[in-house]
């Protein structure tokens, strides 16, 4: 890049093609990360019966940290650049001040009530990482052969192994944070006992009262417990108490109101014309491109519930816990919107992702279920051992009533009908094998939706190389049976996960070369390029789940979860890739690669920002507020200008 400086007619294009290689990487990792290495994980980790608390700090925390982890590789063992701590610092700052601003913003509430306990582990193990950090580059000096030159910073193997083992007792403390916290507050753990037995099941109804069971039946009930260690102040909202909008099917036809009309042709009419216009051309290959079929959300809105007397079932949205996201805190798609069909005989779902007709669920004759009313979550609970259960969540109260009151009465015949009619009445709705394409209905990175906004379309086709090359190269794990079983084998998860690392290392080599040679264009030291740029580029896929998790109800875990991600970017983002060069690449030799452009100082803005927050928090009874949320984002802003002006005068 040193002729690019000295030729300014050739700079517009460099510029442009510096900044789309940057741009188009930060997309292809989160794309990569989020639709196939995060459920490939998921796979694994399932496979071999890891528990959710370490698969969630291990496998799926790599997962999720990746953009960072491999741009700290790339930047140590081939670029040899300070840019992938830069990242991985500039990300720390990034995520707790953005991403707690996002969450608290988008809130139900307009509020967010944290968990002590939880917060407390997380919060502490992120400010031992950055005390691990400050101790591990604290050794600055001018390199021996230039006495008056610049200072390094030296890093031992020493001390990349302390920052490393963080992690581990980390992992350690997470996969048994139940016991420990039972131990240190035995009163609270009576409590939970007592929650936990038969005294707190609740009947919605008579249907469900034991009495009214055969002699020699199957016993169902409906458990109320806390499925989500969310604190229910969170589900405050309008939406919670928003009234069911009822419609009547007997005919079984399809209801669509006008106001769904407007709304689907406002923001989807450039969909609508590529599609019409792919249509008309009669292109095999384009149409498949394009999906045709009609979605329950063109016909329905969120709160609708079609109900249909003469078949006595009810139909209507919910939300799925998606079984392929299930060990990671949270993620864009963790949550898929389905729409159920509940009567007596059975209980089946069609997902909102893609064509409905081709990828219909069918659930077992479950004849027990667990609700957690305040969070408006039911956990059918699968008969079958060893077969997974089905966590469902009501987009408000008055559907989740209904939904209860019906499946009361699938879990009544359930329980006196004999095991032929039940399998009689599953074989009577069997889906023909041409048709079935799978129940999972994630939707494929070549699909264009007809209710894409008119900018998302523009940026459908701007991508589509990338998206058609990531579709082709690296399989997609996201597949189940009509019963909802993974369908996938472990090792399509083993290969998709190898295909997804090839193509992480490709597009972190090419952010990190990218940004640094933009960083020359503009005389910017790279560890300023990796506190600004690449930070907010790798963390942006981060900062859309957290608000997308507190929009669903989930902010307290987005939170908690932000700093769980930066204690993984310090420890092993940059601990496990010293401790690898320094032993591999230097023999053991200390570690002086890196130049101190205001590295350290960023390390203690880091840690004044985290006490500020403590603060904060032990100030307002740990509930975040949208000032809050100002501030962190004032805070931001400033911390960029701090380091854009320190890195040109420096």
């Amino acid at each position: 890049m040193d002729g690019i400086e000295d030729d300014a007619a050739a700079a517009w294009w460099v510029w442009a093609l510096l900044w789309i290689c940057a741009l188009a990487s930060f997309w292809s990792q989160a794309t990569v990360t989020e639709e196939r290495l995060v459920p490939a994980l998921n796979v694994i980790s399932s496979h071999y019966k890891i528990p959710p608390d370490i698969a969630g700090a291990t496998l799926m925390a790599a997962g999720a940290s990746s953009p960072e982890l491999f741009s700290s590789i790339v930047a140590l063992f081939v670029t040899h650049s300070a840019l992938g701590l830069g990242t991985v610092v500039g990300s720390e700052i990034f995520n707790q001040l953005i991403i707690c601003a996002g969450a608290v913003f988008a809130s139900k509430s307009g509020k967010l009530i944290l968990d002590k306990t939880i917060l407390a582990r997380e919060v502490g193990f992120y400010a031992l990482g950055i005390i691990l950090l400050y101790l591990a580059l604290r050794d600055t000096k001018p390199l021996g052969d230039d006495p008056d030159g610049p200072n390094y910073i030296f890093i031992s193997f020493s001390e990349a192994t302390m920052v490393f083992s963080g992690y581990i007792l980390y992992v350690v403390v997470c996969s048994n944070f139940n016991a420990i916290v039972g131990h240190l507050t035995k009163a609270k753990k009576k409590v939970r006992l007592t929650l936990a037995s038969l005294s707190t099941k609740k009947f919605y109804g008579t249907a469900v009262s034991t009495k009214n069971l055969h002699p020699g039946k199957m016993d169902f009930l409906i458990e109320e417990k806390n499925l989500s260690k969310e604190p229910v102040e969170n589900w405050e909202s309008i939406e919670y108490y928003m009234p069911a909008i009822a419609s009547s099917a007997d005919d079984g036809a399809s209801i669509r109101s006008d106001e769904n009309l407007l709304d689907s042709s406002r923001r989807a009419s450039l969909a609508n014309s590529v599609r019409s216009s792919i249509f008309s051309m009669n292109n095999t290959v384009l149409r498949k491109l394009v999906r045709a079929s009609e979605r329950p959300t063109e016909i329905f809105s969120l709160h609708d519930v079609q109900i249909n007397d003469f078949k006595n079932e009810i139909s209507c949205f919910l939300f799925q816990r998606s079984i392929f996201y299930n060990k990671a805190y949270f993620g864009q798609n963790a949550w898929q919107l389905r729409w159920f069909t509940i009567s007596p005989l059975k209980v089946s779902s069609v997902p909102d992702s893609c064509d409905p007709n081709h990828h219909r669920l069918k659930y077992p004759h479950f004849t027990a279920i667990e609700i957690d009313e305040k969070h408006l979550i039911i956990n059918m609970i699968n008969p079958v051992e060893g077969k997974r259960n089905f966590l469902l969540m009501a987009p408000s109260k008055p559907i989740f009533d209904k939904i209860i009151e019906k499946m009361e009465l699938f879990m009544q015949r359930n329980s006196t009908t004999n095991a032929e009619d039940l399998i009689k009445d599953n074989s009577s709705d069997e889906i023909e094998d041409d048709e079935f394409e799978g129940a999972s209905g994630h939707e494929s990175l070549i699909e264009l939706s007809v209710d894409s906004t008119n900018l998302e379309t523009v940026f459908f086709f701007l991508l589509f190389p990338l998206r058609l090359l990531i579709q082709v190269t690296i399989p997609d794990v996201r597949m189940l049976d009509e019963e909802g079983e993974v369908a996938a084998t472990v090792g399509r998860a083993y290969l998709s996960t190898f295909s997804c690392l090839v193509w992480l290392i490709f597009g972190s080599y090419t952010m990190v070369a990218s940004l640094e040679a933009l960083g020359e264009l503009m005389n910017i030291p790279d560890a300023v390029m990796g506190f600004t740029v690449s930070a907010a580029g790798t963390s942006l896929p981060n900062y859309v789940a957290s608000k997308v998790a507190a929009e669903n109800g989930f902010g307290n875990q987005a939170v908690s979860n932000a700093f769980g991600s930066n204690t993984f970017n310090i420890m092993v983002g940059l601990g496990l890739p010293w401790m690898l060069y320094i032993s591999l690449g230097l023999g053991f030799e200390p570690y002086h690669g890196l130049k101190d452009d205001h590295i350290l100082d960023s390390i203690l803005i880091l840690f004044g920002f985290l006490a500020v927050f403590v603060a904060f928090m032990l100030v307002s009874g740990f509930v975040m507020y949208k000032w809050h949320g100002m501030m962190f984002i004032m805070g931001y802003g400033g911390y960029i200008v701090y380091a854009i002006g320190a890195g040109l005068s420096g």
